[in-house]
């Protein structure tokens, strides 16, 4: 396999140090944020990805408590962010989180519209580097979780997601062209399903000690307006440990599992590699049905606002469960971390992922890996 670097370069400019943002990703304020109870901030953003080319938006953020919630509660979030790119793409959303009723409601999700492309080698274990290629689409998302705190530290509760998924462009001569897999037109996800997650996590972005754990299901139906009948079910579970004699190392460990029934299309199917599990694979590199991975990660300090992690992952897909451990890959590497903001634990995060058959990414960005 031909060597495959996967470079995001993220440049961001704060009006506010109070918040920090990744594109996709607007972390909620943790715990211990200290605002007053409606904080307005913003600032903007520019990066790169090999999708888009240079990208250049904006981000702005509110934070506030309802009626009822103690000042030194979790403060709700209502995010807007845009951007756009060198290769003519949009992507616009609007991530939140809201904390009600002495928190005991945690209402979160994401509205927005992408107009994006993404890399495609095919489905299964056998894709090859050289038959890679590019398919464009536009799509408004709509994700919607409402979960109730039943217990100390543990939330359940429903999800709704919806994708309307317009496959505008693809290559002539690529695979989907020729294999035409399910959902090669597009169409519409729409389901509804359930979640249940723990969560005792010292910091939501640079995690010293603690467990998340969480389990959920999606069911995808026609009777929900979807244009295809498939189940997709999640499991998450990370655990860090502080180590060393002065507890300023962590050892982090993280499984993850994804499986799907039915008539999955092929951009709902689980993907292998990215910036956050399997780093030093492409995205979607491998895809198939059923996906599980692993890896740890050891992060430790360095100097001043210097840090180093080194990493090592394992997963693999496969159309049934029981083809995954026969077609096992691995992944191994390391990187640097630079505090941004020390209240919050937010890092600069820089890895480079070394995969098998030469397989290889290299990741700039905002925030742990998980």
């Amino acid at each position: 396999m031909t060597c495959k670097l996967y470079t995001t370069l993220l440049f961001i400019f704060l009006f506010s140090l109070e918040s920090q943002a990744n594109i996709g990703l607007i972390p909620p304020p943790s715990d211990t944020t200290k605002i007053d109870r409606n904080s307005v901030s913003g600032f903007p953003i520019a990066y790169f990805t090999p999708e888009t080319d240079w990208a250049f938006g904006a981000v702005g953020v509110y934070a506030f408590r309802l009626k009822g919630m103690k000042d030194d509660s979790r403060p709700s979030q209502i995010s807007l962010a845009g951007a756009y790119t060198l290769n003519n793409q949009i992507l616009f959303y609007v991530p939140f989180q809201i904390f009600w009723k002495n928190a005991r409601w945690n209402w979160y999700g994401e509205i927005g519209y992408y107009r994006y492309n993404y890399f495609y080698y095919g489905i299964g274990n056998d894709t090859r580097a050289e038959d890679e290629e590019v398919y464009d689409v536009n799509y408004p998302r709509l994700k919607l979780n409402a979960l109730y705190r039943v217990y100390p530290k543990i939330y359940a509760g429903i999800k709704y997601w919806y994708d309307g998924y317009d496959i505008v462009k693809i290559e002539d001569d690529g695979l989907l062209a020729e294999t035409r897999p399910l959902g090669v037109e597009g169409g519409r996800i729409s389901g509804f399903g359930g979640a249940v997650n723990y969560d005792d996590r010292d910091n939501l972005f640079s995690t010293a000690t603690g467990t998340f754990a969480e389990v959920g299901f999606l069911l995808s139906r026609a009777a929900t307006g979807s244009n295809y009948d498939f189940s997709k079910y999640t499991a998450d579970y990370r655990r860090f440990i502080s180590i060393g004699a002065d507890k300023k190392s962590v050892l982090a460990l993280n499984a993850y599992a994804e499986f799907s029934t039915g008539d999955v299309p092929f951009y709902q199917l689980a993907f292998l590699g990215g910036s956050r599990r399997m780093r030093g694979y492409v995205d979607g590199q491998y895809r198939d049905r059923h996906y599980a991975a692993t890896q740890a990660e050891y992060r430790f300090p360095i100097f001043w606002r210097f840090g180093g992690v080194v990493f090592a992952s394992t997963g693999g897909v496969g159309s049934e469960v029981s083809d995954i451990p026969g077609n096992l890959r691995f992944a191994a590497g390391g990187g640097l971390r630079l505090l941004l903001n020390e209240q919050e634990g937010i890092n600069i995060r820089a890895d480079y992922g070394i995969g098998e058959e030469g397989s290889t990414g290299f990741y700039l960005t905002i925030g742990e890996a998980f």
